[in-house]
């Protein structure tokens, strides 16, 4: 595997809980020090929209270069979930899920039951995930790929933090956008 092997990071911008709508972003890179792109899409908050829109992006420019797609958790914008199946039958490329700590789905799903007329479709989706595995000190899903390639291209795409820098800095991007509330 290359060092600058060529994946796409996804992360959401914070919200307020008044907003109808969130800004996803999503940072093109070679490696874990070339930015090659920065990707902007709004999409609804607790909708069901978010994976149509992180399939438009990276069938854009980038499409041919792209290794990984990365995600940061399975649920966008509230629960605005990532099907993580589709999202790699449409782009045919391998969907790696990072996150902190592992997901509490009782009470997600305890929520989902209490917010949502469609509960059951999103737990049903949620559950159709393979379970989060522990990797050093996160907890990646994926799917398309096997856990050596997973492995091999977290360690190729992060700098100095435990994630890879194209969420890192989808995640510092979206930070940015709290000063516009």
């Amino acid at each position: 595997m290359k060092d600058e092997i060529e994946v796409i990071g996804f992360d959401d911008a914070p919200f307020n809980r008044t907003d109808k709508e969130c800004i996803l972003i999503g940072t093109y890179m070679r490696g874990n020090r070339i930015i090659d792109g920065i990707y902007f899409r709004k999409f609804k908050k607790d909708g069901m929209d978010v994976t149509e829109k992180i399939i438009d992006i990276i069938k854009e420019k980038h499409y041919k270069k792209i290794k990984a797609i990365f995600l940061s958790g399975i649920t966008f914008g509230g629960f605005n979930i990532a099907d993580l199946w589709e999202i790699n039958r449409e782009t045919k490329k391998p969907v790696i899920v990072v996150i902190d700590k592992y997901p509490n789905k009782e009470k997600m799903f305890s929520a989902l039951k209490k917010y949502f007329d469609d509960a059951d479709e999103r737990i049903k989706l949620i559950n159709s995930f393979p379970e989060p595995e522990r990797m050093d000190n996160i907890y990646i899903q994926y799917v398309g790929t096997n856990r050596d390639f997973v492995e091999n291209i977290i360690k190729k795409t992060k700098l100095k933090s435990k994630i890879p820098e194209c969420l890192r800095i989808s995640h510092l991007i979206g930070r940015g956008f709290l000063g516009l509330k």
